[in-house]
């Protein structure tokens, strides 16, 4: 998808000068291997679940190419990322034009397995996608199996030379920070700036008053007045306008946008989150993201419509998701037409609607939750939905409002549903309509002052068609 390749480039291109990021390291390169092209490597999982060192050390052998942490940089290669999603190996490899292709695996018992499995897709997905530039690439030299060297795992790739640490620091500009006395790459535990701070890491606070960029990581909270950057997160990222992360453990906040490859925690934004990857919730008016494994609570919400996702807002666009076409009448002598859309276990409802003694056309939107029992001794699915429908175009200073809470059953005949459910209808008005013209049965009226709220039950039947 476009974001998903906006979501990789902007912060691993924001990070390309960092130093190697504190994951696990990568294993050398064979004596084969050509350093000239590299491929990133990035491992989602614990130490427990994925060898992430032994999968680099395969993906070494196997391609010939060296690899790298994803989060240092941006490779010639691309990445290629690794995710342990419940019982499930999820792999996906990222070009350097954006585009990407990924493979979902059920997970191998023994580490070893798991292994070969990641290796073999991974390899082959990169032959598949690259092969212009491994083509590039000179030719592994023909070594006898009897006297080949075994790949050494336990020898790290060399690192820059590792930062220096200081217990706080101050300035204007990255040239005029205290730091920059003792070392050209430093790692401070606190920070104060007044205009923009840049360093290549932060251990506990750093404050920019414009902008905050650190090279490798924050942790505690990074806040910027503006524009807050670094490629991994641990605690609290704050900016006034933009906050952009790469990995995100914790909170990120920003006044209009936030952006990550990969939040665990939350994603906060004023007017637009978006993400690779969501484990937890992200809140916007818009929120993106491609992979959702928790909760989006906004107008708009898209994402890929996973069976743990759980968008709640006006309108749901799940890649995955469902939309169902729907059309009833109830007891009470209203005409709906409906679509439902949304993921497996929420869902928007828009429709219209027509009250044959109202004469008034009426426009309804509402939020509800969907459960399938398809194996049932006879399979249906079940719909709670809460529903407010008001006058379409209504332009009088008439309060009219209808809310309604539907309990619906589907019950599956061929391509279409035939369902039915019942109703509990709330007539609000503090005008001089009528509720008998709603054609109530079993109604009870409340009254303050010029407000008249009227309860009744209805039933309704009708069909739906699933797309």
């Amino acid at each position: 998808m476009w974001f998903r390749g906006l979501l990789v480039a902007v912060p691993c291109t924001l990070a390309s000068a960092a130093p190697a990021a504190a994951q696990a390291v990568p294993p050398a390169p064979t004596a084969g291997t050509t350093p000239g092209i590299v491929l990133g490597v990035e491992i989602n999982a614990t130490a427990a679940e994925l060898d992430a060192r032994a999968i680099r050390s395969a993906i070494t052998s196997e391609l010939d190419v060296p690899v790298t942490d994803a989060t240092t940089q941006w490779p010639a290669l691309g990445v290629v990322a690794v995710t342990l999603d419940r019982h499930a190996l999820r792999i996906v490899y990222r070009r350097t034009n954006g585009t990407s292709i990924e493979r979902t695996v059920t997970l191998p018992d023994a580490p070893a397995e798991r292994v070969q499995l990641i290796t073999f897709i991974a390899t082959n997905l990169v032959r598949d996608q690259a092969s212009e530039i491994l083509a590039q690439l000179a030719r592994r030299p023909a070594r006898s199996v009897a006297v080949a060297e075994p790949v050494r795992i336990d020898k790290p790739v060399p690192e820059a030379p590792p930062a220096y640490d200081l217990i706080a620091s101050i300035g204007l500009v990255p040239p005029l920070q205290l730091d920059r006395l003792f070392c050209d790459r430093c790692v401070v535990g606190a920070g104060l700036y007044a205009v923009m701070g840049m360093q290549d890491g932060s251990r506990y606070l750093t404050i920019s008053g414009v902008v905050d960029y650190q090279r490798r990581f924050a942790s505690g909270v990074q806040f910027a007045g503006a524009v807050a950057v670094t490629p991994r997160v641990d605690g609290v990222q704050l900016a006034g306008a933009a906050s952009v992360g790469g990995q995100v453990h914790g909170v990120q906040v920003a006044g209009a946008t936030s952006v990550a490859r990969r939040i665990d925690g939350v994603q906060f934004a004023g007017a637009a989150s978006i993400a690779d990857e969501v484990h937890g919730v992200q809140i916007a008016a818009i929120n993106v993201a491609a992979h959702l494994h928790g909760v989006q609570i906004g107008a708009i919400n898209i994402s890929d419509g996973n069976d743990d996702a759980v968008p709640i807002g006006v309108i749901n666009i799940a890649r995955h998701g469902r939309t169902e076409l729907e059309t009833s009448v109830d007891s009470s002598e209203m005409a709906t037409l409906t679509v439902r859309h949304g993921p497996r276990y929420v869902q928007n409802v828009l429709g219209v609607g027509w009250i044959q003694g109202l004469d008034k056309a009426m426009f309804g939107v509402g939020l509800g939750a969907h459960q399938a029992f398809p194996t049932s001794p006879i399979a249906f699915s079940l719909d709670e939905d809460a529903v407010l429908w008001t006058p379409l175009g209504w332009g009088g200073n008439d309060l009219i409002l209808l809310p309604q809470l539907r309990i619906t059953v589907a019950v599956p005949v061929g391509p279409i549903d035939l369902i039915g459910g019942v109703l509990g209808d709330a007539y609000i008005t503090n005008g001089t309509g009528a509720v008998e013209d709603l054609h109530p049965h079993l109604d009870h009226t409340y009254t303050s002052g010029a407000t008249k709220v009227t309860l009744w039950p209805a039933g309704f039947l009708g069909v739906r068609l699933r797309t």
